[in-house]
């Protein structure tokens, strides 16, 4: 009878052991399904910080075949500051569906690559996996009013 108790108790510790290895569970943390959402000074800072995350941001866009960039302001792509932008990875299709907005702020979303802000690349690291570019229009200060 005991040896009985022994076998079921030994079949169960292998029974629940292999249900537990075998189980679908993600053994490390799940991946957000929402982007994070942040703005350029922290990417361009810290750019490592959100390597291979998916991130939203918003910035200049310039779109000019292979040099297609994202950048700080726009200032920085007249002067220009290669290391206020980050370089955007978009397809053909891509380029001709956002070329009303060259030259705009916009929104971006993709996925965030790079070697850090002292990486061997000009601008401070690549958004990849875009899916996602919108007119902005940035922030316009209301008129002073006139006094009375």
């Amino acid at each position: 009878m005991i040896d009985a108790m022994r076998s079921k108790a030994i079949g169960l510790s292998v029974a629940v052991l292999l249900f537990a290895t075998s189980s679908k569970l993600p053994m490390s943390a799940p991946r957000r399904s929402e982007p994070i959402i942040v703005g350029m000074v922290p990417l361009l800072a810290g750019p490592q910080m959100y390597n291979d995350k998916v991130i939203r941001t918003w910035g200049f866009l310039n779109l000019r075949s292979d040099d297609d960039a994202l950048f700080l302001h726009e200032e920085d792509l007249r002067i220009p500051l290669l290391k206020n932008s980050l370089k955007l990875d978009l397809t053909a299709e891509q380029e001709q569906q956002f070329k009303a907005l060259n030259h705009t702020y916009v929104i971006v979303q993709g996925t965030m690559r790079s070697d850090g802000p002292d990486g061997p690349a000009l601008a401070s690291g690549t958004l990849t996996h875009i899916t996602l570019v919108h007119g902005w229009a940035p922030y316009v200060p209301f008129e002073a009013k006139k006094p009375y």
